[in-house]
């Protein structure tokens, strides 16, 4: 082994995202006349890991050749390989309209754009990774695959590449949908004898980027993710852009297709994680002024330290203040925000995965023991799976303290709430069952 590729190994062990190792794996390393030079594949490569990662890097050199050196960022020179050989070299295209008339195709929430995602330590990566979609060919990277929690800003970041890109290239072909509507538009299409329209508004001659929110909801629809794959295939093999986000990684999804999953991680497969408390004030203070409202640092960081679980529940402390602020005629101070969400910050104390447990259990018919036992029968696997589903959406709490709650894997708690995430979408019932919980439970911990 050469001390290039015993530099690239110490930067490999030293940086731990398994994003970043991806980006990591794909650069070439040289040296010319005492500069070490790292070849980047992409313009995105060069500049995020030369913004991110240049002071790591280089002291990863510096420790394996123990001398110091500089060290040089630059792109590749190779030429990236060819996806489809039978593309004219000015394909015709349809103009799409521009952003100033509301689009009723393409399926983009136009109020999502780069402008409105605050960038923090938490989410960067994803950042950097959906400007380089938005503003140049990055298609090695093909598929683009982001995954969070709910509320951590994957749709987002989404809908923001599709609307950057419709500014900057007039002729670009974009449609976004999400996998409840795939599944239900290609249902229909069978039941009505129209699968032909279904199949040519997905293949590569109809879009250039494709954006698909959800997939972890393609669970057990064998013939939909077969479907899928057909579509990926033909629009990967074109090299047009395909960006799938969900709840889990690829990896995770047990209950979608192996060779779905393989198509998943084959790109770059990128982690939106909880945003810290410097993000979370970022967050507070960028929705503070979009509603032209100003807000004390003491009420800036109240809200930011208190309220942890999603940028959802953060910009809906900020309405609640900005709106009560306006009616009842008080300037937003300390006092007037412990007041308001008093009954918010309560709730967070008082609802516990204890609490959460016993309530299950007792609107269930069933003893919390014999919920957190290791029995499968089905009055009680479907409560520990609610159970598990709340204690997701009210605690602060890891899944693998969730599952050391209800003596279970973390494995079969992420199954728990793909499950009920599942079910809650597609099954009226369950909806209707869950969201009276979810009202019992707010009023009793009120």
């Amino acid at each position: 082994m050469d001390h290039f590729e015993l530099i690239k190994d110490s930067i490999l062990s030293t940086i731990p995202g398994t994003s970043e190792r991806a980006l990591i794996e794909q650069i070439d390393i040289t040296e010319e006349e005492g500069t070490v030079i790292i070849s980047c594949p992409s313009i995105f490569s060069q500049k995020y890991l030369s913004r991110q990662y240049k002071d790591i890097i280089a002291q990863c050199i510096r420790s394996t050749t123990q001398r110091s050196v500089d060290v040089h960022f630059c792109v590749s020179s190779r030429k990236k390989p060819s996806y489809r050989q039978d593309v004219p070299e000015n394909p015709i295209q349809m103009t799409l309209p521009t952003l100033t008339a509301p689009s009723i195709t393409n399926g983009l929430n136009l109020n999502f754009t780069f402008d409105e995602f605050i960038v923090g330590r938490c989410n960067a990566f994803a950042y950097e990774a959906a400007l380089a979609v938005s503003d140049e060919d990055i298609t090695k990277y093909n598929p683009l695959y982001f995954y969070s929690d709910i509320g951590l800003g994957k749709s987002h970041i989404a809908h923001a590449i599709g609307n950057k890109a419709l500014r900057s290239k007039s002729k670009i072909k974009v449609k976004y949908t999400t996998a409840r509507d795939f599944s239900q538009d290609f249902v229909h299409s069978i039941r009505n004898n129209c699968l032909g329209n279904f199949k040519n508004s997905y293949t590569s001659s109809s879009l250039d980027i494709f954006f698909i929110d959800d997939v972890h909801l393609f669970k057990n629809k064998e013939k939909t993710q077969m479907e899928l794959c057909h579509v990926l295939d033909d629009l990967m093999s074109a090299g047009k852009q395909v960006i799938l986000s969900g709840f889990r990684p690829p990896t995770s999804m047990t209950q979608i297709d192996k060779g779905l999953r393989s198509r998943f991680s084959s790109g770059l497969v990128i982690d939106l994680k909880r945003p810290d408390n410097h993000t979370r004030a970022k967050i507070v203070r960028h929705k503070a002024r979009k509603n032209e409202i100003a807000m004390p640092d003491d009420v800036v960081n109240f809200i930011s330290t208190n309220i942890v679980s999603s940028i959802r529940e953060l910009e809906s402390a900020v309405m609640t203040i900005t709106a009560m602020s306006s009616l009842m005629k008080r300037d937003v101070t300390l006092d007037l925000a412990k007041e308001l969400l008093e009954g918010t910050l309560d709730k967070q104390l008082k609802i516990t995965t204890p609490y959460i447990q016993d309530f299950v259990a007792k609107n269930f018919g069933i003893t919390k023991d014999r919920m957190i036992s290791p029995s499968r029968k089905k009055d009680v696997v479907y409560p520990r799976q609610v159970a598990i589903f709340l204690c997701r959406r009210y605690t602060k709490e890891s899944l693998q303290t969730i599952g050391n709650a209800f003596s279970r894997k973390h494995s079969s708690i992420i199954h728990s709430l793909e499950t009920i995430d599942s079910m809650y979408t597609q099954n009226l019932k369950v909806k209707r069952e869950i969201d009276f919980l979810i009202e019992r439970l707010d009023a009793e911990a009120s």
